[in-house]
């Protein structure tokens, strides 16, 4: 059965369904960048960072010893934890609509692994993660348009 929303509410109600999307979507984008990552020494893992209305710089340091054990593997452990990172001005749970999310990784080496620069990740995987959250968060708007 449909919701019955009155008149004068419409508008709260899509703001605050549009607000739970872009959570979801921005959560679960660096959730899938930092999982299909590849991995050395985890810093490049470890150095994604969402930002609000603002691009940041952030290097998570090494976060373990460089000794290359992964670097031949498809499959590297989930290890270090997938943390998330705070920066200035945002906040998980806390996104608005009209605000811009950016999830970055600074690292100068970035450019390169999201190329295809390693074995574990093809070139272009930051492109098809992209792709199928916008398809995702399509998706999601449908649903949320016929169930509501």
């Amino acid at each position: 059965m449909a919701r019955t929303i009155r008149f004068d509410e419409i508008g709260s109600y899509a703001e605050e369904k549009y607000e739970s999307l872009l959570r979801t979507l921005v959560f679960a984008t660096e959730l899938k960048l930092k999982e299909g990552s590849p991995v050395d020494t985890g810093r490049f893992r470890g150095s994604w960072i969402t930002s609000e209305n603002q691009e940041v710089d952030f290097d998570a340091g090494e976060a373990q010893p460089a000794t290359g054990q992964y670097r031949g593997q498809t499959k590297p452990p989930k290890e270090p934890a997938l943390e998330r990172r705070r920066s200035v001005g945002y906040q998980f749970g806390q996104e608005k609509a009209g605000n811009v999310y950016h999830i970055t990784n600074s690292l100068p080496y970035a450019e390169r692994l999201a190329n295809g620069h390693s074995t574990q990740a093809p070139a272009g995987w930051v492109d098809i993660i992209a792709a199928e959250m916008i398809a995702y968060g399509r998706q999601q708007a449908d649903a949320i348009g016929r169930k509501d």
